[in-house]
């Protein structure tokens, strides 16, 4: 008999073991897994959050590097329009010095030319004057007699264009 009482008293037990789970997993449910739960989806919100911040970021930081690699190529390509721009104005000034100073050889040149050409006419001039007086002397001498006028002009151009041909030809044989 005594094994009869142990029987229901076991039997009991399990059964209030089996409420008591029941009213433990209920209690459970109700009370201590919404709390969970929300903190669960609150933790799966903020992680989603931060991922979307961090692929947002990201995004940003990728536009940003873009945006700096496009001002790197436009500052490359300003300096290299620079330098160009500069060597071609380097290349003009050089060009316009050389002008300049072929324009200044020729004017030196010129005016050189030109103040031989007086000279010559001048020494030409002071030349025939010394010539004509000589000739004149020279005649009278060897004619021995007063030339007139007429005379003594036809003898001093025959004179002088015998003295300019011999000038000439000595100024073309000086390579003039």
């Amino acid at each position: 008999m005594g094994s009869g009482i142990l029987d229901i008293f076991n039997t009991s037990l399990i059964f209030w073991e089996i409420i008591t789970v029941a009213i433990l997993l209920f209690l459970l449910y109700r009370y201590v897994y919404p709390p969970i739960r929300d903190q669960i989806r609150q933790r799966q919100q903020s992680i989603e959050q931060a991922i979307d911040e961090a692929e947002n970021t990201r995004k940003e930081a990728r536009e940003l590097m873009e945006e700096y690699r496009q001002q790197i190529r436009e500052a490359r390509e300003e300096a290299r329009q620079i330098r160009e721009e500069a060597k071609k104005e380097g290349e003009q000034q050089r060009e316009r010095a050389k002008k300049e100073a072929r324009e200044e050889a020729d004017r030196i040149v010129q005016r050189a030319s030109e103040e031989i050409q007086r000279e010559r006419e001048s020494a030409l001039r002071e030349v025939r004057g010394e010539v004509a007086g000589m000739v004149i002397q020279a005649s009278e001498q060897i004619i021995g007699r007063s030339i007139d006028r007429d005379e003594h002009e036809r003898l001093i151009s025959e004179a002088l264009d015998e003295l300019e041909t011999e000038v000439a030809g000595a100024g073309a044989g000086d390579g003039r």
